[in-house]
């Protein structure tokens, strides 16, 4: 789409006054690039401070390729045409969205914060805009479903001029309705402005992501900028009513803002230690065997039956739905959709004969996470519960103890392993996972494919065997190398052998 420099830097701050470089406002210009190897002729770059690399050093090679760069006005830039602003890095999200058009303007948006629980919710929003007719947009941790196609996703809220590429995608193929996660780290950084969400959600709240973040409260302050900043005036926020600081600061933070707001309650949680919220599950279970849940919601009763095993999913259904009223999605489209909902690599049952022990995979990859998947499977009763699990690499080593001890607590037996390791020795990760651990029942195996063959060779018939961490990945990452690997597909591979022995 071929627009101007003017267009492109319209609604700039008064402290942004631009200085054009061999270019001037009425200048054409056609796509924004933030990788200066994607860029042609006419094309806009923005010279921004990455993690690995200064943007400024490519900006010879954008001038040659026929493009346009926008530059710190201090750096010392002498080639091709060039806008120098302050900083660059802070207008990303404005000239993203000034060069995809707005699309976010013509979308219904729900946002979707938490620990854990996050691609849950948006999966079972996105099975409800399904049922409803509804072409949308879902972005997250398995992907980005664009209208009708899926897409693989690097992170799991993209960057600014991703975000808002995907986005005019989205609209251009008909889409009336974004669903996405939004993590901490694009709320810190920025990533999501200047978008505004009609509804907003906050599902959980544990350790996770210290490595980025300087503590816990640092941790709560970014998920609280979603209801502060990036929350339409009259949308509606969404938590749960236990009287827990972190739910309570969401909401109170919502209703700063002058946000409507609705309440959930878990089954677990029985008033009077947590008040009735306005969203409460009357009889049922979440087993794909159990019997029919029923919900009581502002819109009156839901009745579903999930596929998604586990206690903690029907607090997901009941966020679920309440973002799907708030989009103005009715009662029966909402059932259905609750009805087909599944989550790649979220408690995925690994197929396998009557023979071998039942296998499950899961992206649980923190303390919270691993404690809440072990109790969903301790009730059917295994003769011992196996869990294969590591720690990943260039993350928060804080927690690493905290998972095998959340390990031990749920399972019988640990099988310690490697997780995407990066530029982390795995034996050095293993050591910060299992600090002081002298327990019998862990098993040491750095190599994740061996890990996962030793669990299922030794498991018996009567056992059960949770592979967590990856859930839907497909890749590991050791160094900088990006290899194949599936758990589902070790699993698999495991139990065949298992068979043919």
């Amino acid at each position: 789409m071929t627009t101007t420099l003017a267009t492109l830097l319209q609604g700039l701050p008064p402290t942004t006054e631009p200085v054009f470089v061999g270019c001037a406002p009425s200048t054409p210009t056609r796509a924004l690039r933030s990788d200066s190897r994607q860029v042609g002729r006419g094309d806009v770059f923005i010279a921004c401070a990455g993690a690995r690399s200064d943007g400024h050093q490519f900006v010879a090679a954008v001038a040659e390729a026929g493009g346009i760069s926008i530059v710190r006005a201090d750096a010392e830039v002498r080639h091709g045409p060039r806008v120098e602003v302050p900083d660059p890095d802070a207008i990303v999200p404005l000239l993203a969205a000034n060069a995809a058009g707005w699309p976010a303007a013509s979308l219904t948006s729900v946002g979707v914060t938490g620990t854990n629980g996050k691609t849950t919710v948006t999966h079972m929003i996105s099975a409800i805009y399904t049922a409803a007719d509804r072409r949308h947009l879902r972005l997250g941790t398995t992907g980005n479903w664009i209208a009708d196609t899926l897409e693989s996703s690097e992170f799991t809220t993209p960057f600014p001029v991703e975000l808002q590429q995907l986005l005019a995608r989205g609209r251009d193929a008909g889409a009336t309705d974004l669903v996405m996660e939004v993590s901490s780290h694009a709320l810190a950084q920025g990533r999501i402005a200047p978008l505004s969400f009609d509804a907003v959600a906050f599902t959980s709240f544990s350790q996770d992501h210290l490595d980025f973040h300087e503590d816990m409260d640092d941790y709560l302050r970014a998920k609280l900028l979603l209801p502060s900043t990036h929350l339409a005036a009259g949308g509606l926020a969404m938590a749960s009513a236990r009287p827990g600081a972190h739910d309570a600061a969401f909401l109170a933070t919502a209703r700063e803002v002058g946000a409507r707001r609705w309440t959930f309650t878990s089954p677990e949680d029985a008033p009077p230690h947590t008040p009735r919220g306005d969203f409460f599950i009357e009889v049922g279970g979440s087993a794909s065997h159990g019997p029919v849940t029923t919900m009581q919601t502002p819109a009156g009763r839901l009745q579903f039956k999930l596929r998604l095993p586990g206690g903690f999913n029907l607090d997901n259904a009941m966020i679920a739905a309440g973002m799907a009223l708030a989009s103005g999605v009715d009662r029966p489209a909402i059932e259905e959709g609750l009805n087909r909902a599944v989550v790649p690599g979220r408690l995925e049952h690994v197929t396998s004969d009557a023979g071998s022990p039942r296998v499950y995979v899961d992206y649980a990859h923190s303390p919270d996470a691993i404690a809440r998947a072990l109790a969903v499977l301790r009730p059917s009763n295994p003769k011992t519960l196996w869990i294969v699990a590591g720690c990943g690499g260039d993350r928060d080593r804080g927690k690493r103890p905290q998972m095998a001890a959340a390990a031990l607590r749920g399972a019988d037996r640990l099988v310690a392993t490697s997780d995407n390791p990066r530029h982390e020795p795995p034996e050095a990760i293993l050591d910060d996972m299992l600090a002081g651990c002298q327990d019998r029942r862990v098993t040491r195996i750095v190599e994740r494919r061996e890990a996962i063959a030793y669990a299922i060779a030794n498991a018996d018939r009567d056992d059960v065997v949770l592979i967590a961490g990856k859930g839907h990945e497909t890749t590991q990452t050791i160094g900088d190398e990006v290899l194949p690997f599936d758990d589902r597909v070790e699993a698999l591979a495991a139990l065949k052998r298992r068979k043919s022995t």
